[in-house]
């Protein structure tokens, strides 16, 4: 195939580029300045993000207890135990650790061989406004060989988070169930 291209052409399929660049530009500025202007601009936007990541043998997962303060999940696939480090947004270190083992409420799954771990956490308002009030956060669990999952909370006492003490309880089964459908364990 020949292609003629000559100085003309390539100026103009210069001007083009320009243009359109321009043009795209503009709508950008345009549908910035639509967004600025809308009724949710007056207050700033606030990111809830919670993150979950799974190991060989050890699981982590966040998410936030209540509106200014994070938790750590943390399970260790080698022997079933369950923390939570709740993190102090005013001290900026460990305000308080909840414990559980995730194979007590897991009939049937023991110790030993090679458990099928994963973890992650959802936001679930209670709607409790007390000092001592359930977390925001549920830590879920599931282990893939047995077909089980199982929802692990727990309660904290705000006012003493918000004093800096340092608070310690169980983590408390919240849900649990099959994973699979009946058929599909049977076989």
């Amino acid at each position: 195939m020949n292609i003629n291209v000559t100085p003309k052409r390539l100026i103009v399929i210069a001007a083009s580029s320009i243009t359109l660049s321009v043009l795209i530009l503009a709508a950008g500025v345009f549908l910035g300045a639509s967004i600025k202007n809308t009724p949710l601009s007056g207050r700033p936007m606030k990111l809830l993000a919670d993150s979950a990541t799974r190991g060989k043998n050890v699981s982590l997962a966040t998410g936030l207890i209540d509106d200014r303060n994070e938790a750590l999940f943390i399970l260790d696939h080698l022997n079933g135990n369950l923390q939570c480090w709740v993190l102090n947004s005013r001290t900026n270190e460990v305000g308080g650790i909840y414990r559980t083992n995730v194979l007590e409420a897991m009939p049937g799954v023991k110790i030993g061989g090679e458990l099928d771990f994963v973890m992650t956490t959802g936001f679930f308002d209670f709607n409790n406004r007390g000092n001592q009030r359930p977390a925001n956060s549920i830590a879920y669990v599931a282990e893939g060989k047995s077909g089980i999952v199982v929802g692990f909370g727990f309660q904290f006492d705000k006012a003493a988070i918000q004093r800096g003490l340092i608070q310690e309880g169980v983590l408390e089964v919240v849900c649990q169930g099959p994973i699979r459908e009946l058929q599909l364990r049977e076989q």
